[in-house]
Formats: C-alpha cells, sequence, structure tokens
C-alpha cells in the first residue's frame, strides 16, 4: 500500500509539472517484494492514464541486489514495466553481485552508480576506475549514467568529462517540497529563456 500511496502521488506530480509545459521524469524506488507483485504492471498504467504522465517520464528503480535476486517472473515483470513505457533503474549499483549476463537480462535503461564509489574515486584510482568502466559498460548496452551522491564541483566535471550522464546529490539540488521544486524549476525555465 505504502509503494501505491508513493506511487500514485509521484506520478500526479509530475503530471502536474509536464502540464505546465516542462519535461520533468521523476523516479519511484520498489522494494524488491513488488518483484512478485503481477498486478504491478496494471494498476502502474491506470495511474499513468489517470494522470496524463507519459510513461517515459516514469523511472521505476530496484537496487541492484533486488534485481539480482529476482526471480525469472521478476524479469518478466520488469519487461512488462519496460513494455509500457516506463523506464527501469538500477539503483546503488556496483554493490551488489552483479554479473555480464545479468546486466543483459535486466530491461533496465539507467544504471545508478552508487555514491560509495563516487565520493571515494577522487582519493582511490580503483574507485576511479571502476566509475569509468561502470560508464563505458552502460553506454556500449545503450544504457544511461547516473552518478549518485555528487556533493562537490570537482566530483561533477570530473563525471562530466567522463561522459556520465546525470548527477544526483547536493551539489546539484536538495531534498525539497513539492512547490520548492515547482518554484526551482520555473526559474531555471525563465533564466534559459533570458
Amino acid at each position: 500500500r505504502l509503494t501505491d500511496f508513493v506511487l500514485e502521488n509521484a506520478i500526479r506530480s509530475a503530471a502536474a509539472i509536464n502540464k505546465s509545459g516542462q519535461h520533468f521524469e521523476i523516479a519511484v524506488n520498489l522494494s524488491a517484494r513488488m518483484l512478485n507483485d503481477r498486478s504491478l504492471p496494471g494498476r502502474v498504467a491506470n495511474y499513468l492514464a489517470e494522470f496524463g504522465l507519459p510513461a517515459n517520464c516514469l523511472i521505476l528503480e530496484l537496487t541492484e541486489t533486488a534485481a539480482v535476486s529476482g526471480s525469472g517472473s521478476g524479469i518478466d515483470l520488469l519487461v512488462k514495466l519496460r513494455d509500457l513505457g516506463v523506464k527501469i533503474a538500477i539503483d546503488d549499483y556496483g554493490t551488489g553481485l552483479s554479473t555480464l549476463d545479468y546486466l543483459k537480462k535486466v530491461p533496465a535503461s539507467e544504471l545508478k552508480i552508487d555514491q560509495s564509489f563516487i565520493k571515494a574515486m577522487r582519493d582511490n584510482r580503483s574507485d576511479l576506475i571502476m566509475v569509468q568502466s561502470t560508464i563505458t559498460l552502460a553506454h556500449s548496452l545503450g544504457r544511461t549514467v547516473v552518478a549518485e551522491g555528487v556533493e562537490d564541483p570537482g566530483s561533477l566535471e570530473q563525471l562530466r568529462s567522463m561522459g556520465c550522464d546525470q548527477a544526483q546529490g547536493f551539489v546539484v539540488g536538495r531534498p525539497m517540497s513539492f512547490d520548492e521544486m515547482r518554484r526551482r524549476l520555473s526559474s531555471e525555465k525563465r533564466r534559459r529563456a533570458a
């Protein structure tokens, strides 16, 4: 029920922003248990239709560990969600037990590199190599890469130079209310138009 509450409110909020003329995507975390819920794709489709959010504006995230431990039916459920047009993201990538076969099977469009690697990459060559190789591997598979926990401009610039697609963390934006976010998006839109 909690996941449904979060999904409904996230989709409603993202739809409101998109209806104001801005392209806005929203991500919702799924628990591992949700991979066994056969009715989830139908509920997601109903929320998208009810609020008028394009499916490609919804990203459903699951941790790498949850995805790896998922059964074949869990992969099938993710495929059904992807077939709706919803994006699938593997969260906390690098902390689980992924194999190359797993990356091939999971229908994810996005890998989110765990913040532990991002925070250590400027001081630890091994972490830097892990981040670089993950970006290269993900891009070669046609996936988008998001760096989690980016907290300083130097790390942001380093990720940009490595070709990382997106960053998430305090240097980009802090947690905020829905109203604060709408104001920020509106002011950024005005700034780009000026």
